[in-house]
């Protein structure tokens, strides 16, 4: 059976231990936080290391803030740390990352909501370990709501306050900046952005609105330089309407991979979809974009996708059986989801969809008031827990866009009230592996290319850095895939250990390295 071990220092050699032998420390790194904060950032680079950042409580002569960067090896030992002044009040707005650049969008907390947002830029050359910095103003009420890397191309797509979007793309190497046209007229929201490793194109996702109405999805490609190369729009309908959205690139076919919504009899209203997080995908669709400007499309209902029931929630898989028992079938059941941003991997000639499923839960409580008279005046309230991410949905396709295989990785007991990713899907050797971290323990499942899977879940739980360490909490839990086969955990943690005289519990912020064999 193939599992996470340790990777553990000794005497400077690097030895590796089953979980349940270790008797040396992981490698591991511990700095301290608040639990529920993220104060440190980072960004893998492979046989690099790692990119350590964060916010400093100094301020230099100027006024400005110090932000500390630091460059780990892959025994998680500093290398260097160099400081950035950036004006006081920035935050962590996205970082875009491509094989030979780092970027991390600041934007500024501070200012006010009629003021012009103000951003800054920070810039790391992997090759040369150089840094720059841009700043500016964006409009305001602005919102950053795509970014992606081309050399030193950074495009950023902005959704406006008055519902208009604008392209600015930035030379990170001469500090210059442009302003593309996108020659699309009526209001627009930007989704998603991406770039061909192979072109440098980018490829980006915006909603067409006219008089607030829903007219179309547009696909647009710029070139490394902004200018605009093609346009795409799906003749899907007006009823149509495209949710969660991904790229990919097969030779010089663009590929948007991504679920849809049930249809409606009117379009979507522009004040429904910008910022509802609770919309439900009835279906998938893969989009090839030929180069020539033509389009194929395919769209699939999840109650046509064979073997979909591994991915459904226990109540919804009852349910569907009450009703096929009924004398209902699957065809004529409506199956809905709603999915977090999907993960696409390539591996030869299919392309794997992996997007995580959730549902917010409440809970109804009641309490008992009493009037002037002390008569008592029962009420009832409802309390929003988080969202309940439950099962990964994942599905192979080939080239054409025909489903060959479905699959599914179970979550348990996951209550989050941030969407983001939480199962890491990755190709090891000659398979797929699935693995979520959570709670200080790792799931994780083995899938072939063919969407077989050759045993059960497997489940491991990693030590901690010293003997007697015990887990009381934890918050921002990730695994993630590193270099060949090893794996990077981070997270915060909050341990007890009553061997400690100090620092007893702790909180940490820690990084810790595994290896899959």
């Amino acid at each position: 059976m193939r599992l996470f071990k340790y990777t553990c220092l000794l005497c400077g050699l690097m030895v590796f231990f089953r979980a349940e032998a270790q008797e040396i420390e992981p490698i591991r790194l511990e700095l301290p936080v608040q639990l529920e904060s993220k104060s440190y950032r980072y960004q893998l680079l492979g046989e690099q290391g790692v990119l350590l950042f964060y916010e400093s409580r100094e301020l230099d002569e100027a006024g400005k803030r110090k932000w500390y960067f630091s460059l780990l090896d892959t025994n998680l030992t500093e290398r260097w740390m160099r400081f950035m002044a950036l004006n006081d009040g920035m935050r962590v707005e996205r970082i875009v990352a491509s094989k030979d650049r780092l970027a991390v969008i600041l934007l500024n907390t501070k200012s006010k909501k009629q003021d012009p947002v103000q951003y800054e830029i920070v810039s790391f050359s992997i090759e040369t370990s150089k840094f720059g910095l841009l700043g500016g103003n964006f409009p305001a009420k602005s919102e950053v709501a795509a970014a992606s890397l081309s050399g030193d191309q950074l495009l950023i797509g902005l959704n406006l306050d008055d519902y208009l979007a604008d392209f600015l793309l930035f030379d990170l190497k001469l500090g210059t900046l442009n302003a593309l046209d996108s020659n699309l007229d009526g209001q627009l929201l930007i989704t998603e952005m991406a770039t061909s490793n192979t072109s440098g194109d980018f490829i980006v996702s915006v909603k067409q609105f006219e008089n607030k109405r829903f007219i179309a999805d547009v696909f647009l490609v710029f070139d490394s330089g902004g200018s605009l190369l093609r346009q795409y729009k799906p003749e899907i309908g007006q009823a149509g309407f495209l949710a969660s959205v991904g790229f990919a690139f097969f030779e010089d076919d663009i590929i948007v991979l991504g679920t849809f919504e049930r249809e409606n009899k009117r379009p979507a209203a522009l004040k429904d979809v910008s910022g509802n997080q609770e919309r439900e995908a009835v279906g998938l669709f893969y989009l090839q974009l030929h180069p020539d400007g033509s389009l194929q499309s395919q769209f699939y209902n999840f109650n046509q996708v064979p073997n979909i029931d591994v991915a459904l929630a226990r109540e919804d898989l009852m349910r569907l059986r009450q009703q096929q028992s009924r004398g209902k079938t699957q065809e004529q059941t409506e199956i809905s989801f709603q999915f977090y941003k999907p993960i696409i991997l390539k591996q030869d000639s299919q392309l794997v969809f992996a997007a995580e499923a959730y549902r917010p839960q409440y809970r109804v409580e009641s309490r008992i008031d009493y009037d002037f008279y002390g008569r008592p005046i029962p009420y009832t309230y409802t309390l929003f827990e988080g969202y309940n991410f439950f099962n990964t949905l994942i599905v192979s396709f080939d080239k054409n866009g025909q489903i060959q295989w479905v699959n599914s990785f179970r979550m348990q007991d996951l209550l989050s009230f941030n969407r983001d990713y939480h199962v890491m899907l990755t190709r090891e050797q000659d398979e797929f592996l699935a693995a979520l971290f959570n709670e200080g323990s790792i799931q994780n499942k083995t899938l072939q290319f063919d969407g077989t899977s050759p045993g059960v879940m497997d489940k491991v739980i990693p030590d901690l850095k010293f003997p007697n360490d015990r887990l009381l909490d934890d918050s921002f839990s990730r695994i993630h895939h590193w270099y060949d086969s090893y794996y990077l955990l981070t997270g915060n943690q909050k341990i007890s250990n009553n061997r400690l005289r100090i620092e007893n519990p702790r909180s940490v912020f820690f990084m810790q390295k595994l290896v899959f064999e």
